[in-house]
This record gives structure tokens, C-alpha cells and sequence, in this order.
């Protein structure tokens, strides 16, 4: 049963339950007297998003600097959210670099993209990456210190660019310099993370009964709603109710029976419209549970991989039957980069729903997106030139009003990338001296 202080003031980490079941619960007006008690400021979420394969930098990078700039192709769709977009050129990621180890960018891409350290190729040590820094010093006020999601299987041994260990190519989580966090590819497998009964997450027949009798966690929970609303005003109630119908929606998507692990309906003029499957529905499923995620501040730091480094996927949806990182590797040839432009887009598109969605939830007085910051990029600018200079890197968010409106800032030649994460440290509250091979502090 779920646990209230009171008739009008309900405890932040209260909860639904069912049989197999825990729903944690969004932030509700009838909460907000303990929040001013306990904690009057809202926590600021962080989730970094890497993208593999570079860009297609004349259609990424804006033509001027500062808050008057336009946006550019590939960056078009973010323009209806440009106060929370700040496009940052500039950015150095010197780990990627060789150093003497020949080949293998796509590897020290990944693996120094939240730990700005370089990769040994000899063994697997790298460094502690960003997202578990901010997890170790926060992450003790959330049911996970941090989630890690992908859409492309990981692997934490073998041989996966030229002599570098696969825990690189396929993880940006590093809790040390020997460790990667392992990312989850299955989208229902999350959801049953986020949403299942940890007390019986290990009992696989009560979960299998309840998929084969084709029940909802919501079902389950039936009684514990209809009390918790006895207790809510009628703001409040339909909060309630767009929450779990979100929920409920989610859910029937990925308990549909077929390869595609369900369609995804797609708005007319994204694409073509109409249903969206396979790894289009991956990537949106991902994105809108790391919505739900951080909407019942099951944690408030997350990594998603959208792609293993060097990731060699097609995209027959958009008409690019030639693999990804084939594509990147362009030659400056026509049609080549008319299918990297097409597949950079798409990826933008995507990003640009999942924040329209942060933006979209209440939290306290703004929205989700008031109160995050989000990392978007590649540790690799241009695929075919393999350089880790003037990365295509994007911050989104307002980080409770402590970033800057949206502008395009070009940083001097050679600037880390360390000095942005070093940056959201110290907006958190976290006051570092330095991160990675950082040598200041971003102004952000």
C-alpha cells in the first residue's frame, strides 16, 4: 500500500503498489510542503547522449556566433526549444587521439567521451567517467545512482578496433578506470527495472504470469489509485492520470507480440509519418523511459548510447541501405553524404522530441527541462577525417536557471572537453578543482 503523511501533504517517495509491481509517482502539488521542508530546491538531472560516426559539420555548425545565430539543417528541429539549446564549437577531446597507438578512433571516441582520458590498447584501463562522478556524490537520493542504456549490444572483452578491447566501442560508463557500467539494450527489460516490485523483480513466474494473463503493473495497482486520488486535488488528479496513462501507453508498446518489439506511431511530416519499428522504436522506447525516469526521479543521471562506436547500422526507414559508419567514411562523394545528412537528422529529430517531452512535465514551478542539463554529441567531428577536434557537441536544458539561453559559443582552439563537465559539476553544487584533463571551467 502506498505510504501518506497526510490528507494534504503526501510524501516524495511514495509509491504504488501492486502484486509485482512498485510505481513510483511524479512530483505532485499535494508534495510540495515536504519539498519545502526537506529539500526547496528541485534536483537537476544529467544525462549524457553519445552518437557514434561523427557528423556532417557544414550542416551541423551554425554560421555565427552568440544568441542571434540560425540554426542550421541538421539542427533545424531544435529551433522551437532554442532558449534551452546552447550549441558549443570548439571542444577538444585529446584523449581519442593516437598518442603513438595508430588506429583505432572509433574505440578511444567512445571510451574518452565521459572520461576525457585516453584508453590503454594493451588492456583496458581508461578513467572514471563523468555521469558516475556526478552518481557517487549524488545518486544516494534515488533508487539508482544512475541508469545506462544503449540501442546495440555491449561487450566487455574482445577485440573490436584495431587491437582495442570491446569494453571501449561499446560503453561511455566507467565507475573506474578498469570498470564499465554495462548499458540495457532491452527496453522492456528497463521497464521492468523502473516499474517492478524489486522484493519480487527476481521471481520470474510471477512476471511471466502477469505478461501471459497479459495484466498491467497499472491493473495491479487499481486499488492504491483510486485511494491516493481520494486524497489529491483535481490538479493533481490529472497529473495523475496523464502520468499513468503515459505509463499504461508505453507498456502496451512493448508487450506487443511481433519482431519489432511494437510500432511506434510517428507524426505526419517526421519522416513520412506513420509507424515507426525496429530500432526507430528502440531509440524512441529509450528516450521515453528515460522521460519516465527522471519524471519519478527514479535517478537523476543517465548515459545512452544510441549507437556502439563505429557502428556500421543501416537505416533502410530513411532510404540508407549502405551501413552508418561506411557512410561516415564519405570521400566528400554526393551521395555518401546525402546519406549522412539523412541519418544525422533523424537522430536530431529524435533528440528534439525527448526534450519537447522533458519541457512538456510540470516540475515545481518550470518543467523537466527547466531543471536538466543534457550532453548531446560525438567524440568524433567529421568520420571521414576521424578528428576529435571542434566536436559536434550540444547542451540542452536550463539546469534550475543556473545555464545560459540559447546561443552558439565557439571556444578558443584546443579547449577540453573535460572543461564542460567540469562546468556541470560545479552547477550541481559539486565543487571539483578539475575533471579529466580539464584546464578550466566552461562558461555555460
Amino acid at each position: 500500500m502506498a505510504h501518506y503523511v497526510t490528507k494534504k501533504k503526501l510524501h516524495r517517495r511514495t509509491f504504488l503498489r501492486g502484486a509485482s509491481a512498485l510505481i513510483a509517482l511524479p512530483y505532485l502539488d499535494a508534495m510540495l510542503p515536504a519539498i519545502a521542508e526537506s529539500a526547496p530546491k528541485l534536483p537537476i538531472r544529467s544525462a549524457f547522449i553519445y552518437s557514434p560516426n561523427g557528423k556532417k559539420m557544414d550542416e551541423w555548425t551554425p554560421s555565427s556566433a552568440g544568441a542571434r545565430f540560425k540554426f542550421p539543417h541538421l539542427l533545424e528541429p531544435l529551433s522551437r526549444y532554442k532558449e534551452y539549446i546552447q550549441i558549443l564549437s570548439g571542444l577538444t577531446l585529446d584523449g581519442a587521439r593516437a598518442h603513438g597507438d595508430g588506429a583505432g578512433d572509433h574505440a578511444r571516441s567512445a571510451g574518452a567521451f565521459l572520461t576525457t582520458a585516453h584508453p590503454v590498447k594493451t588492456d583496458v584501463f581508461v578513467g572514471v567517467s563523468i555521469d558516475q562522478v556526478i552518481a557517487k556524490k549524488l545518486g544516494h537520493s534515488t533508487n539508482f545512482p544512475s541508469l545506462e542504456v544503449g540501442c546495440e549490444r555491449g561487450r566487455r572483452s574482445g577485440n573490436c578496433d584495431s587491437g582495442y578491447n570491446c569494453a571501449y566501442t561499446t560503453n561511455i560508463a566507467w565507475r573506474s578506470a578498469t570498470t564499465p557500467v554495462p548499458k540495457e539494450t532491452q527496453p522492456r527489460a528497463l521497464f521492468e527495472r523502473l516499474f517492478g516490485d524489486p522484493k519480487s523483480a527476481l521471481d520470474a513466474a510471477a512476471q511471466s504470469d502477469r505478461q501471459a494473463k497479459r495484466k498491467s503493473i497499472l491493473d495491479q495497482a487499481l486499488d492504491d489509485v483510486k485511494r491516493l486520488k481520494g486524497k489529491l486535488g483535481s490538479g493533481d488528479r490529472n497529473k495523475l492520470d496523464e502520468y499513468l496513462e503515459s505509463v499504461r501507453e508505453l507498456e502496451k508498446r512493448l508487450s506487443r507480440k511481433n519482431k519489432t518489439q511494437g510500432a511506434v506511431k510517428v507524426p505526419q511530416g517526421l519522416y513520412g509519418g506513420g509507424d515507426v519499428t525496429g530500432y526507430q522504436a528502440r531509440v524512441r522506447h529509450m528516450y521515453d523511459l528515460m522521460t519516465l525516469a527522471f519524471q519519478t526521479d527514479q535517478t537523476r543521471v543517465m548515459t545512452y548510447m544510441l549507437g556502439n562506436a563505429g557502428s556500421n547500422r543501416s537505416y533502410p526507414f530513411l532510404g540508407v541501405a549502405q551501413g552508418h559508419h561506411q557512410t561516415s567514411h564519405h570521400g566528400n562523394k554526393k551521395e555518401n553524404l546525402d546519406n549522412l545528412r539523412k541519418i544525422n537528422r533523424f537522430q536530431v529529430e529524435e533528440f528534439t522530441r525527448f526534450i519537447g517531452r522533458l519541457k512538456e512535465i510540470p516540475d515545481g514551478t518550470g518543467s523537466l527541462l527547466d531543471h536538466a542539463m543534457i550532453v548531446y554529441g560525438s567524440g568524433i567531428s567529421d568520420g571521414n577525417a576521424h578528428n576529435h577536434n571542434n566536436l559536434p557537441i550540444l547542451l540542452a536544458g536550463r539546469g534550475g536557471g543556473k545555464l545560459k539561453k540559447g546561443r552558439h559559443l565557439i571556444v578558443k582552439n584546443r579547449t577540453p572537453l573535460a572543461n564542460l563537465y567540469l562546468a556541470m559539476l560545479h552547477k550541481l553544487g559539486l565543487k571539483d578543482r578539475s575533471f579529466g584533463d580539464s584546464t578550466g571551467i566552461l562558461s555555460i
